[in-house]
């Protein structure tokens, strides 16, 4: 018996979405952060979002889990739909989304755990679900160990790791990543975005806002190219096959770039070195 494919649904869908900053009148435009954007992302995909710095990555994100809205046009997000939003649906639409920042904005004051566990105690889950939920996003990210540890004893790769799982905890539909490798040296960052896409191989969409060209030529199935608010690309490229083993594939060929480099530098000191005189 054959088996029925995979029915592509619609997890997102952005529709002449214009934000404008500042008051229109007769002497004032208003400033324009997006204008007439459109794209939808389906359950699984993993889209990297692209653009110079201003070109209004940040506010479409907030865009998507309603922090702002549209000055026209729409955004929807499963049953929710911008035009049509009360301020007290917002948190359940946060349950669908999961969100991840730079700067990981953890809670200085509470435990790993803790920072992971808010956000099922606040939905009402009980003890035994939250122990279960954040015992198991913990093994997942790596830091079961790191349980009861402050957020200000972790490393930044860390960090990311526990806002990641924070993100996870309720099982959204859809991650939203803010430039999650911007503050990550190159390792720590290759090790986020290998955790980026297990999730999305076990089903779960992933936008992803970067400047790093590094990893959406190597890795970008889709990209969606903003610049000055517009849409100026969105294109699906040819890459096949599993991202994390690409992602081994590139670490691998980066050390032994290194061993490369460590050896020439080695030889060039032991030419240079000054010969002992008798």
């Amino acid at each position: 018996m054959q088996d029925t494919p995979r029915e592509d649904r619609t997890v997102i869908g952005v529709y002449h979405l214009t934000k404008s900053f500042g008051e229109k009148g007769a002497n004032a435009a208003g400033e324009s952060a997006l204008e007439d954007v459109n794209f939808q992302i389906a359950n699984g995909e993993f889209v990297f979002l692209v653009g110079p710095s201003g070109a209004g990555k940040s506010t479409l994100l907030r865009m998507i889990y309603m922090d702002e809205f549209p000055t026209s046009g729409q955004v929807v997000v499963g049953q929710f739909v911008s035009t049509r939003m009360k301020r007290k649906d917002i948190p359940f639409l946060r349950r669908r989304v999961g969100i991840v920042f730079q700067d990981y904005k953890l809670l200085d004051d509470r435990t790993v755990f803790d920072n992971i566990a808010i956000g099922m105690r606040i939905t009402g889950a009980t003890p035994y679900q939250i122990k279960r939920r954040v015992g198991s996003l913990l093994n997942e990210v790596g830091l079961y160990h790191k349980r009861v540890a402050m957020p200000q004893t972790l490393s930044g790769g860390e960090q990311q790791r526990v806002a990641i799982a924070r993100a996870l905890v309720n099982h959204p539909a859809i991650l939203l990543a803010d430039e999650p490798t911007g503050n990550l040296d190159p390792d720590s960052a290759e090790d986020i975005l290998r955790l980026l896409f297990k999730i999305n191989s076990g089903g779960t969409a992933v936008l992803m806002a970067t400047h790093d060209q590094h990893f959406v030529q190597t890795f970008g199935q889709r990209i969606i190219h903003l610049r000055d608010g517009r849409v100026l690309e969105d294109r699906t490229t040819n890459l096949v096959g599993n991202m994390s083993d690409r992602l081994e594939s590139v670490r691998l060929d980066r050390e032994r770039q290194k061993r490369i480099d460590r050896e020439i530098k080695r030889q060039k000191a032991s030419v240079l070195a000054p010969t002992k005189s008798e």
